[in-house]
């Protein structure tokens, strides 16, 4: 049963996941909704959104949940969020740069909707799960670690 403090700290970091996602994907449909598929004039307002969902996960995420850590936990999560984020990143671009290199034909074949914005859409999203994926084994590995 976690404690009163690891139940608030669990809570914030749900809130700024979830309203982030719903930020983005909810501002996304609205702006695909107006216009469509004419990714020039969304592209914009797909990046505003794109912005507005950061600020909210670190807002919420940051400036709430940081403050209820003990130090030991704050070095913790910088070093799993600095290695799984750098791993993250070592993972996904070469996957990114092959499918550049074959002009987005993998993923055109896949999404019935090959616009610009699903495009984004996919690699923000799988840059995202890399991230946390990553920063959850380095955070197991950490606290293999320390055991």
């Amino acid at each position: 049963m976690p404690s009163r403090r690891q139940a608030a700290i669990l809570w914030s970091i749900a809130i700024a996941v979830i309203g982030a996602v719903v930020i983005w994907f909810g501002a996304a449909a609205i702006v695909l909704a107006i216009y469509g598929r004419h990714a020039p004039a969304a592209a914009p307002w797909l990046a505003l959104a794109k912005f507005a969902s950061l600020a909210w996960a670190a807002a919420v995420g940051w400036l709430v949940t940081w403050r209820r850590l003990d130090e030991m936990e704050q070095e913790a999560r910088k070093l799993c969020w600095f290695v799984g984020s750098t791993a993250a990143i070592l993972l996904t671009a070469p996957v990114m740069l092959l499918w550049l290199v074959n002009g987005g034909a993998f993923l055109a074949q896949h999404l019935r909707r090959g616009t610009p914005g699903a495009y984004f859409a996919v690699g923000w999203v799988g840059l995202v799960i890399a991230q946390l994926l990553c920063s959850l084994l380095a955070r197991v590995g950490w606290w293999a670690a320390k055991r």
